[in-house]
């Protein structure tokens, strides 16, 4: 154990002598407290928030907060080409040029959001929401449920660029701090507020969906008038010429970013209609508990996201070797614990939940193969993206998009596997996947291919 310790203190020492790792460094540690805090809370919230509705109205929400995330991918990857652009701008010291960036970004987000809200609210009275979501839900509850969680997404959807300003100076501890305190509100409101209110389901989906956009209000504010005041987003600066410069990139990340969906985020929908709400709740409550690893991998991938923007613009290939390297040892270090979770699974439900919800035993087995698998994946799409390095993914992307829901069907109704055939199918993409940018890592870093699917 001495030893051990003795190992890591001279890793830090390594990694705090370089100003690239040092800042990386500084995040993590600081990141680490607050994604603790924020694992905490998160797995607080679902036993909470289940104490107000039963398992099939809760899949509801959970299905309905899905869709709220695709709408989220409506800005065309705007956000992630942005990223890139000012991770880019910083690196080379160009101030007015990450100005003009994040300028154009939220003017055309802006531009985007006011016929989406025009055709969303007009078609939305046509809509059997009930039908949309297989539910028997009171329809005036739902749809004034879907109603607010639109409009919460529509504040969101034009705040999250600070986010992406956060990311590109590496400020990871204060964008996760932002995430952990809107999720304390709703935790916070949910136990002194729950009782008082007739419909739990509005009052759940309220509290749940504005929280967050508040906080990132306050938080966008504070920091444009303070420590960011030299890129303050203005109207006058928004530029044609810069949007394509982010657009090129954006597009394809748009794609990349709707795969993921189709695979993840679709799932409660798919679960829904093809088995039922009660699985949507197995699955997401057994996947919350999976995904502790996810969180943990988070932590580090995504600061390396900029980290390799900036090494690969300043052509520190060494640095993106090892940092990669760290990445996987990382990954297998994250298998012990992932595997415990596994094989205790029962008993964490049974303190976490109570014994009302007994999740299968394949749920949990094959969730554990797709979180293991995926955190080896991400190692490289962080590279990947962070090089911008993207047509690839964008295609593959398209190929999922295409095959989901067909290859869904096949596996959950025509061969009766339900949710474990919608599982199978995740793994699958995600196995595929981890191949494809291995493959994709080694070409970039030995061989650089001209060759327009590499790019």
């Amino acid at each position: 154990m001495t030893y051990f310790l003795q190992l890591i203190g001279i890793q830090i020492d390594k990694l705090a002598k370089q100003e690239r790792s040092k800042r990386l460094l500084i995040n993590l540690l600081g990141s680490f407290f607050v994604k603790a805090i924020s694992m905490a809370i998160t797995l607080t919230l679902i036993p909470v928030s289940l104490k107000y509705t039963e398992a099939s109205t809760y899949g509801v929400w959970l299905t309905l907060s899905s869709v709220i995330v695709w709408f989220n991918l409506f800005d065309f990857g705007l956000s992630s080409g942005l990223t890139n652009k000012l991770t880019e701008s910083f690196a080379k010291n160009d101030i007015q040029s990450a100005r003009i960036y994040l300028s154009t970004t939220y003017f055309f987000l802006a531009v985007m959001i006011l016929p989406l809200s025009i055709i969303f609210f007009i078609a939305s009275n046509f809509i059997d929401w009930n039908i949309v979501f297989n539910t028997t839900i009171d329809k005036t509850e739902l749809r004034t449920a879907i109603h607010l969680m639109y409009v919460s997404f529509c504040f969101s959807f034009l705040l999250k660029p600070i986010n992406h300003v956060l990311k590109s100076k590496q400020k990871h501890f204060v964008l996760s701090s932002i995430q952990v305190a809107g999720n304390l509100i709703a935790l916070i409101c949910i136990m002194l507020m729950g009782n008082m209110f007739s419909s739990k389901f509005v009052f759940l989906c309220c509290i749940l969906s504005f929280t967050y956009p508040l906080v990132l209000m306050i938080a966008t504010l504070v920091l444009y008038l303070g420590v960011f005041k030299d890129i303050q987003p203005k109207m006058a600066f928004a530029s044609k010429r810069h949007f394509k410069n982010v657009f090129g990139v954006s597009a394809k990340f748009f794609i990349i970013e709707i795969s993921v969906i189709a695979i993840l985020m679709s799932n409660n929908i798919l679960i829904a209609h093809l088995v039922d709400n009660q699985n949507v709740t197995y699955y997401n409550i057994a996947y919350r508990l999976f995904s502790i690893i996810t969180i943990f991998q988070y932590m580090i991938m995504i600061p390396l996201w900029p980290a390799y923007t900036d090494a690969y613009t300043l052509k520190d290939y060494n640095w993106i070797r090892s940092a990669v390297s760290k990445s996987n040892k990382l990954n297998f270090a994250l298998c012990v614990p992932l595997v415990l979770m596994f094989l205790l699974s029962d008993q964490i439900y049974f303190y976490w939940i109570g014994d009302d919800i007994k999740i299968p035993f394949e749920v949990n087995l094959l969730l554990m193969i797709f979180v293991g698998i995926g955190t080896f994946k991400e190692s490289y799409v962080s590279f990947i993206n962070g090089v911008g390095r993207v047509n690839l993914q964008a295609v593959y992307s398209a190929v999922t998009i295409v095959l989901q829901v067909p290859l869904a069907y096949v596996l959950a109704k025509y061969l009766k596997l339900g949710l474990t055939g919608i599982l199978l199918l995740n793994i699958f993409w995600v196995v595929i996947g981890f191949i494809l940018w291995r493959i994709q890592y080694a070409v970039i870093m030995n061989s650089n291919s001209s060759k327009k699917i590499w790019q």
